[in-house]
């Protein structure tokens, strides 16, 4: 049997969490009634009277995050510190790819610079609001493909005065890291899941004109282009194979290069010569590839504790690296060995894309930083 007091405080106990209950629900019953659309407009509150009322009658507020989530883009663009990618066009034009992919609403916004140094201080023309996205090129000189994490691939046209408006579109499953394009094409070259897909530009239709499923056995990662030959292309995935692909061939795909202990993460192609292959991993090795002899790789160099994100050769027979640190790379392929002559270490976080234009080095990373390297190409 419970003694008197201690029935006493076990009845105090209950009412004390009933009327907590009870207040509570009150309050609730309160706020919807005063956002009633139903209600006239002399009795209804704002937002900041109704915040007001109910911080009177205890309730607390997070002082860092808004009542109510966010569900729009912005109206205005927004440069957020995460810059994804950055190309040029034969004109000198720039994109930058900025996402927000820290709060509870991810957008992304494109922005278009008339060249170089305007990209530099961020002295945009253009801009176009999206959702965030990893990857986006310059498909003609006024074309830009977009790749957005809902799927999507987006075809855009850079108009004269520097409007950025959507033309054309095709939707896929799954997210697309990444896109590549050919030389005076409309065609565009993306992978999703264990898919490649090549897409044109100017068609209406939303189907991909090829489409290869399943040649990789896990998810593809990276994907690069001869230039010069829409039928040539390269494929890496997270089942550690590079595959060359020349699809007048029956069998379009043939394995180039398996790596037995990492991921591939990005692979270039060497435009000048296009014997070589640069093969970056996720464990931050990079491997130099000689399509003529498969299977194989000739010479492979440590570059980083992180991922190798994306590679770029220029010209000569040099190429820049970056991962998912704070550097940048530029390596010599000389006589077929890897070897660093540059190392650039500016960036306040991961570098996530790096390009070469008239000689001259350019990489974008987190941090929203934007550097030009004064190393140029020899």
């Amino acid at each position: 049997m419970l003694s008197k007091q201690k029935k006493l405080k076990v009845k105090l106990n209950k009412l004390v969490l009933f009327s907590n209950f009870s207040h509570q629900l009150k309050l609730l019953k309160l706020k919807v009634l005063l956002k009633s659309k139903y209600l006239p407009s002399c009795f209804r509150m704002s937002n900041s009277c109704n915040n007001e009322y109910l911080r009177a009658h205890g309730v607390v507020f997070p002082p860092n995050k808004p009542l109510e989530p966010r569900i729009e883009f912005s109206k205005t663009p927004v440069v957020y510190d995460a810059l994804f990618f950055l190309d040029f066009n034969e004109n000198g034009n720039c994109i930058i790819g900025a996402s927000e992919v820290a709060g509870t609403f991810w957008e992304g916004t494109l922005l278009h610079f008339k060249d170089e140094k305007d990209m530099e201080n961020f002295d945009y023309m253009g801009h176009y609001i999206y959702a965030t996205t990893s990857d986006g090129k310059f498909v003609k000189n006024n074309i830009i493909a977009l790749a957005e994490d809902t799927g999507n691939i987006s075809v855009l046209s850079l108009d004269s005065d520097s409007t950025i408006r959507p033309i054309n579109y095709f939707k896929t499953i799954e997210r697309i890291p990444q896109l590549s394009i050919w030389t005076n094409s409309s065609k565009i070259l993306s992978c999703s899941g264990r898919s490649v897909a090549i897409w044109d530009a100017d068609s209406v239709d939303r189907r991909p004109s090829e489409k290869f499923d399943n040649y990789h056995t896990e998810s593809v990662t990276c994907i690069d282009t001869l230039r010069k030959d829409t039928n040539l292309f390269l494929s890496g995935g997270r089942d550690r194979l590079c595959c060359i692909w020349d699809i007048r061939n029956p069998i379009a795909c043939s394995v180039l290069y398996a790596n037995e202990f990492s991921s591939i993460t990005s692979i270039s192609w060497n435009q000048d010569d296009d014997n070589f292959i640069a093969v970056g991993t996720l464990a931050g090795d990079v491997y130099l590839v000689d399509k003529r002899e498969p299977k194989d790789f000739l010479s492979v160099l440590p570059c980083f504790h992180g991922a190798v994100n994306r590679m770029s050769f220029n010209n000569s027979k040099q190429f820049a690296v970056c991962g998912d640190v704070p550097e940048v790379l530029i390596v010599n392929t000389d006589k077929n060995a890897l070897k660093v002559i540059y190392k650039n270490s500016e960036h306040s976080g991961p570098v996530k894309d790096v390009k070469w234009y008239n000689g001259t080095l350019y990489s974008c990373g987190f941090g929203k930083c934007v550097v030009k390297h004064s190393r140029q190409s020899e």
